[in-house]
């Protein structure tokens, strides 16, 4: 049992370590070492837990992944009027990159464009279609209600992905100043802008 516990306290150490790595250095340049040294831990301890730097990756990006499909199910469950459902979403979303900016930060170094299913490991691709179907949800009581546009909800699903993606890669290129609150504020404006009649 302590070493179970032992193993989970570290697990979260090394991947909070790899995170700030990979945000500031990307996948590619980050080396293991480096979460080793920004975790205190020997590459022993790392290499215990985790095969090489792919599988920590994999678990940032599965755990991290699982807490979004949390809070998009949240929003999605909570809100049956669609047009504060999706308001609500665009809050959540905000402030759960706001308060995990190294993630942000790793994710937009990959490249990779929110909107399309990821090539990679049949996991994440059902992750990120889970969160999708979700949003198409929400798109599609607003469009039955006619208080969204007339287009295919799974369409504005991918709209709306790709609207948020660009909003916030471009505050982080911008150093991330701007709070929360006007971060959210100004995705608001532009999401009630695209998709409201």
């Amino acid at each position: 049992m302590a070493r179970e516990a032992r193993e989970s306290l570290y697990r979260e150490h090394i991947l909070l370590a790899a995170e700030a790595v990979f945000a500031a250095d990307g996948f590619d340049t980050a080396k293991v070492q480096d979460i080793s040294r920004r975790a205190g831990l020997s590459m022993g301890s790392i290499y215990a837990l985790f095969p090489g730097k792919d599988q920590l990756f994999q678990a940032l990006v599965e755990r991290r992944g699982g807490e979004l499909l949390e809070v998009v199910t949240g929003v999605a469950e909570t809100h049956e009027d669609p047009v504060a459902a999706l308001e609500a979403l665009v809050k959540a979303y905000v402030s759960w990159f706001h308060a995990h900016p190294d993630f942000l930060r790793m994710h937009i170094r990959t490249g990779s464009a929110w909107p399309l299913e990821p090539d990679v490991d049949p996991e994440r691709r059902a992750l990120s279609r889970r969160i999708h179907d979700l949003q198409a949800g929400i798109f599609a009581r607003g469009v039955a209600r006619g208080v969204f546009v007339e287009e295919d909800p799974a369409w504005l699903s991918v709209v709306f992905s790709g609207i948020d993606q660009a909003h916030l890669a471009h505050w982080v290129a911008g150093g991330m100043r701007d709070s929360r609150e006007d971060l959210a504020e100004r995705l608001l404006r532009l999401v009630r802008r695209a998709f409201l009649r």
